[in-house]
């Protein structure tokens, strides 16, 4: 039977303003808790097994720390993917890793070497895969270089990967941030990637300081939040710890949000 599982590659700790962009504190701080001024927020991994593959959106923080990066970021692992699947599923090879862009906290696992990440195929943008290797001032504190172990497959564009998967190029947050969209067992999701890092972020104008093109992402965030609407498609959140999965519905300018369980 396919399944949707989600999984979680720890936390770390990241400023507010970059987090929640131009939303004032007296909003935020009804849904955040800060210590001077900084979010500790997770990383949500869903795994998709579909047709005996398995397939990663996203890789999560990884574990190749420099003294600098504990230094600024503080990352806790809570919980390690890797360790999961080895111990917990008994997976021994990930077929896929679809990201949707390539800041630290999205492709981790990618970089660890790790033999159960060695033989995947890694699923990227092509502009995205350009950004990564050529940032500029304002990008580079978001892009850590590292090798990539598995092998590289770049897209043009929105893209579908199989019967299941779609890809839909967004831009925005990234030169070339993606989402995924996918159906199991006749019900349809969309992984926003950091269109949507949190349920928080769900109405279109509450954008990352982060963001490369914000006025992309605004316009794709309406667009996406009206499809999700439409097609009873419910949203999986990168970076949030307490509500990690919703239905939306009501109007795309001002959406409404029905939280689902994600225990299998």
């Amino acid at each position: 039977m396919d399944e949707l599982i989600f999984l979680n590659d720890g936390s770390y700790e990241l400023d507010a303003g970059a987090y929640l962009g131009i939303v004032p504190k007296a909003i935020w701080s009804g849904y955040f808790q800060d210590r001077e001024n900084k979010i500790r927020i997770t990383t949500n991994v869903p795994m998709l097994h579909i047709n005996n593959m398995h397939t990663l959106l996203d890789a999560g923080i990884g574990n190749n720390f420099t003294e600098k990066f504990n230094k600024i970021f503080k990352p806790v692992k809570e919980h390690d993917i890797e360790e999961t699947l080895t111990n917990d599923y008994h997976i021994n090879t990930i077929d896929k890793i679809i990201v949707s862009h390539m800041h630290f906290d999205h492709c981790g696992q990618a970089f660890s070497g790790n033999n159960l990440f060695k033989k995947s195929k890694l699923i990227v943008q092509k502009r995205e895969l350009q950004a990564y290797r050529h940032p500029n001032e304002f990008t580079r504190g978001s892009y850590i270089k590292n090798k990539i172990t598995p092998e590289i497959s770049a897209l043009n564009g929105s893209t579908r990967i199989n019967g299941n998967i779609s890809t839909i190029i967004t831009g925005g947050h990234t030169e070339g941030h993606m989402v995924t969209v996918f159906n199991i067992n006749s019900k349809k999701y969309m992984y926003g990637g950091d269109l949507f890092p949190s349920a928080f972020h769900i109405k279109p104008y509450y954008i990352t300081a982060i963001d490369s093109y914000p006025l992309d992402t605004l316009r794709l965030k309406k667009k996406l939040v009206k499809k999700a609407i439409n097609e009873n498609i419910s949203i999986i959140f990168n970076h949030d710890k307490d509500n990690v999965m919703a239905k939306i519905y009501g109007k795309p300018e001002k959406p409404e949000l029905e939280f689902q369980d994600i225990k299998n």
